[in-house]
């Protein structure tokens, strides 16, 4: 199986069974971004990577906007559009299916860890960006603070895994999620930058607890990791606004 199969089973199954528990964990996340999005008013707006719809469809009511989406995952799709999103499916690794200065905002989450050639996805947002066009994308840190505890340990880190098929070198990890990159702040921003954007604000969020713990440990996990995120080079979650300042060419894939 290669990554882009692991990617539509993987998600489709989190859309179809486990959707409250994982926009539940992404709650802080979701709030930044529709706070990047704020001036966002009445455009176009492409959620690549749209899962079900449930954040397009929060942008939309938030922002006035007219939302596009596409996922890999032809189930969600059809998810997001009974919630009034234009969706579609496509592999983003190998198509791209949006015209030049299509749209006036773009929202990337959690999504370019899972493709293949970043670059291309990155310089596809910006062929379909229009001039000063808005991307807001989001990553998991690599360099998170747990995350350099388990390096320390010797132990594998979260978010990144050494196999499709099973999770191996941390004892408190019981699978992967289909990572194939991994990001920190830094290196995000220097990518970003390569391809014609410019990047105006940074925040760090926390990943929250799922509901399947005692409650205390819940809150001392929440209480924690959000004091982290204050700091978005130990943060879980990276999120980026940035402006498209100059024109990049499409690159198609072979």
């Amino acid at each position: 199986m290669d990554t882009n199969e692991y990617n539509k089973n993987f998600y489709s199954n989190i859309f179809a069974k486990e959707a409250g528990k994982y926009y539940k964990i992404q709650e802080k996340k979701i709030k930044v971004v529709l706070e990047f999005f704020s001036d966002q008013k009445n455009g176009k707006i492409l959620d690549v990577g749209c899962g079900d719809g449930f954040i397009s469809a929060v942008i939309a009511k938030e922002t006035w906007a007219k939302v596009y989406g596409i996922d890999i995952s032809a189930d969600a799709v059809a998810e997001a559009r009974k919630k009034g999103i234009d969706a579609k499916a496509a592999n983003i690794d190998k198509e791209f299916p949006f015209e030049k200065n299509s749209f006036d905002a773009v929202f990337c989450g959690d999504v370019i860890e899972h493709i293949y050639d970043t670059e291309n996805l990155l310089a596809n947002i910006n062929h379909s960006l229009k001039t000063n066009g808005c991307l807001v994308i989001s990553v998991p840190n690599i360099a998170s603070w747990y995350n350099r505890g388990f390096l320390f340990l010797g132990f594998m880190p979260t978010w990144i895994e050494s196999s499709l098929k099973t999770y191996t070198g941390n004892p408190f990890i019981k699978e992967g999620v289909g990572h194939i990159h991994a990001f920190t702040k830094r290196s995000l921003k220097e990518l970003l930058e390569m391809h014609g954007f410019s990047v105006e604000r940074v925040k760090g969020t926390p990943v929250m607890a799922d509901g399947s713990r005692k409650k205390w440990q819940e809150k001392l996990w929440n209480a924690v990791d959000s004091a982290f995120a204050r700091k978005t080079t130990f943060a879980s979650t990276i999120i980026f606004r940035a402006r498209k300042v100059r024109e990049m060419h499409k690159r198609e894939l072979a």
